[in-house]
Formats: structure tokens, sequence, C-alpha cells
């Protein structure tokens, strides 16, 4: 009897779940078929990608202000190691000179002896 009720419950609903599933996709047919819904999705869908693009731009944006400081602070120690490089070069030119001329001096004081 169990098995005759089952039956019985399985090929009525298989039926009417076959009816439902046709007029469902009939209605899907019908919405894709309609310019209004297609314009609406592609609408959706632009509206979506356009936000996403606007977030994705608003987040490098913040995330560049706030690294903004150490990008001034890597461009101002590049600038102190110039300055402190250049002031290196320049004290040691002024030792050169100081050498050449006491060189100069040496020379000629040995060619004075010499003479």
């Amino acid at each position: 009897m169990k098995k005759l009720v089952l039956l019985f419950l399985l090929a009525f609903a298989g039926t009417s779940v076959a009816d439902d599933l046709a007029a469902k996709k009939q209605a899907c047919v019908d919405a894709l078929n309609d310019p209004a819904f297609k314009q609406s999705v592609l609408e959706t869908i632009d509206k979506n990608i356009d936000q996403k693009t606007i977030d994705a731009h608003n987040d490098a944006f913040h995330h560049i202000q706030k690294n903004e400081a150490h990008v001034i602070y890597a461009y101002a120690a590049m600038w102190v190691i110039a300055a402190l490089f250049v002031l290196f070069l320049w004290r040691r030119q002024q030792g050169l000179r100081a050498e050449i001329a006491q060189l100069r001096a040496d020379l000629a004081a040995a060619a004075k002896e010499t003479k």
C-alpha cells in the first residue's frame, strides 16, 4: 500500500513539475526577447562596472595619499645624500688643491737648492 501511494504521489508531482518548468522556461525566453529587459540588464551591468572602476580608483587614490609622506621622505633623503656627496667632493677637492700647492712649494724649494 505504501508503495502504491508513493508511486501515485511521484506520478502526480512529476507532471506538475514538468508543466511548471515549461511555463518558467517560456517566461524566461519571453523576458530575454523583450528589448526593454535587455536594456535594463545592460544598464545595470554598466552601472556595476562603472561603480567598481570608481571604487578601484578611489582605493588607489587613498593608498597613494597614505604613502605620499613616504615618497616625500624618500626624495628628501635623496637630496640630503646628494648634498652630502657634493660637500664631500668639494672638501676632497680643497684637500687636493692644498696638497698640490704643497708639492709645488716643495718642488720649487728643491729646485732652488740644486742651483
